[in-house]
């Protein structure tokens, strides 16, 4: 007897302690999917993610279960039809699932679990408002007069309905995940004593996160959480990066209590700002960057880090509201037969230059002698470099002497600068160029303040024949299309490291500065510069 009794107790703790090592517990009952594979899995954003997989027995009936709680949030039960219906995963995650798979909304129910109770009826009721709404839609269609306005007090009534049941909701349960995914798909009321557009504005924006709480992970496993955060900087905020930045701080700061929230936050909004759609996204991209994502990502790889840190270097100079960084550059003469003259040189210094590059015998003892002096080189560089200051040296002797010395970019003294980064065999360049020098023209900028600082991207100066090859284009598209109201520059020798300073990797590019040379625009076309210069006079004026 003794044995017997020791024997029962031992078989009763095995079985309980199974129970609870079963973190979540979810029954299944579908009768008409017999020895059918079923998926749970959970909303993120805008994807669907997998966590659990069933086989349903011939009776249709399964268990999802894990010995690590299921975060909460909105979940999803896919069938073999590729159709889903959806459930919530609460504090509570021991319950019964049961459905058919005809209306799998109409025939869904949860026993043991009230918070998917009141699910599933708020669903069910949307559902008969949402038939009823339509039917009396489609009778308004053939009334008018006072019939059509008894219809309209009905469908007033249906909304009225739907606020109040789902208010209900909320105060009865303010703490179930369901509340607050409710709650943050309510409209915004704005009260009538709240008067005039601007104060109506603010109360909203002030509401905004009242009623969708950012904070809540919840929210993020659910199929509303990314449109709701969108909407509010893309439709609510002012498209300025100051205020956009402001925003962002909030939304990243406020997630840190949660790992996953604060992932999320911080790789959304550095993508979505990183795609710089809008001008002044690039602000707020560099800011996100350099102080959260490259001190806090810990999830990205070093190499990623180390190139996002140069890109930031790279961009922070010539953002929007910075002041543009100095540039010194050769000055193309303001004269045709002058430029045809350094034209007519290019011949004579291209052969200098190959001469300079056959002369083996040369280079090598130069090179031995830069290796002397500069020890750290390796033998590929040396040679490089040592072609280049010899080139370089060739380029000095007279051709730029031809130049009328140099240019200033903080020394233009008008009220508008437009910096154009062009070149001549780019297809895009042919076609602008022209039309800015026309526009330009046509529309008197000169006589507005407004220079055109065209810089000439010229090649590299170790590949001799391209170099004075494309240079030969410069000057003659220079004078074909008669750039001379341009103030038309170069630096042949890449002294100024302006491509660094001015984010330069393609062409054309268009920065628009004002007096001060702070950078009002850029990556813009000519016409929106020129509209942009044209609406600030016209305010200015006011």
């Amino acid at each position: 007897m003794i044995r017997l009794y020791v024997s029962t107790i031992l078989i009763a703790l095995f079985f309980t302690s199974q129970c609870f090592a079963q973190a979540y517990n979810i029954k299944v009952k579908i009768p008409k999917l017999k020895n059918q594979e079923l998926i749970l899995g959970h909303h993120f954003a805008t994807m669907l993610i997998p966590d659990d997989t069933l086989v349903l027995n011939s009776k249709g009936e399964g268990f999802f279960k894990g010995k690590e709680k299921l975060k909460e949030g909105m979940y999803f039960i896919f069938l073999p039809s590729k159709k889903t219906f959806d459930i919530i995963i609460g504090e509570n995650q021991k319950f019964t699932v049961i459905n058919d798979t005809v209306d799998l909304r109409k025939y869904l129910k949860v026993e043991g679990d009230k918070e998917n109770s009141i699910f599933i009826d708020y669903q069910q009721f949307l559902d008969m408002q949402r038939k009823e709404a339509q039917k009396l839609s489609e009778e308004r269609k053939t009334t008018n007069g006072d019939a059509q306005k008894a219809i309209d007090k009905k469908l007033k009534q249906i909304n009225v309905d739907v606020k109040k049941k789902a208010n209900s909701i909320i105060d009865a349960n303010p703490d179930f995940f369901f509340s607050k995914f409710i709650k943050a798909t309510l409209e915004i009321e704005i009260p009538k004593t709240v008067k005039g557009q601007e104060a109506r504005y603010y109360y909203y924006r002030g509401q905004y996160f009242q009623y969708f709480d950012f904070k809540d992970a919840r929210l993020l496993r659910s199929p509303i959480y990314e449109s709701k955060l969108d909407y509010y900087l893309d439709k609510i905020i002012p498209k300025a990066p100051d205020s956009i930045i402001a925003q962002v701080d909030i939304l990243i700061e406020g997630s840190r209590h949660d790992k996953e929230l604060f992932r999320y936050m911080l790789v959304h909004l550095f993508s979505k700002y990183g795609k710089g759609e809008i001008m002044g996204y690039e602000n707020v991209y560099v800011h996100i960057a350099e102080k959260y994502y490259i001190p806090d990502a810990e999830w990205s790889d070093r190499e990623f880090i180390g190139e996002l840190k140069r890109k930031v270097e790279r961009k922070k100079p010539a953002l929007v509201g910075n002041i543009a960084p100095e540039i010194k550059m050769n000055l193309l003469p303001n004269d045709p037969a002058a430029v045809e003259a350094l034209r007519d040189q290019l011949e004579i210094l291209n052969q200098k230059g190959k001469v300079y590059l056959k002369n083996q015998k040369l280079i090598d003892q130069q090179v031995k002698e830069f290796k002397a002096a500069y020890p750290n080189y390796s033998d590929s560089a040396a040679i490089a470099q040592v072609k280049i200051n010899e080139l370089a040296s060739i380029l000095d002797e007279e051709f730029m002497l031809g130049f009328e010395g140099f240019s200033s970019l903080h020394q233009i003294n008008t009220k508008y600068t437009i910096m154009w980064f062009w070149e001549p065999d780019c297809s895009h360049c042919k076609t602008m160029t022209p039309k800015l020098v026309k526009a330009y023209n046509e529309k008197n900028l000169k006589d507005k303040s407004v220079t055109v600082f065209a810089v000439y991207l010229h090649r590299n100066i170790n590949e001799w024949d391209k170099y004075t090859e494309h240079i030969k284009k410069w000057f003659d598209f220079v004078i074909d299309n008669e750039l001379f109201s341009f103030v038309n520059v170069w630096e042949p020798f890449g002294y100024t490291r302006f491509r660094d300073k001015y984010d330069i990797s393609s062409s054309p590019v268009l920065y628009l500065l004002d007096q001060d040379k702070k950078i009002i625009a850029k990556r813009i076309s000519p016409d929106q510069a020129i509209s942009i210069i044209e609406e600030i006079e016209k305010n200015s004026d006011k």
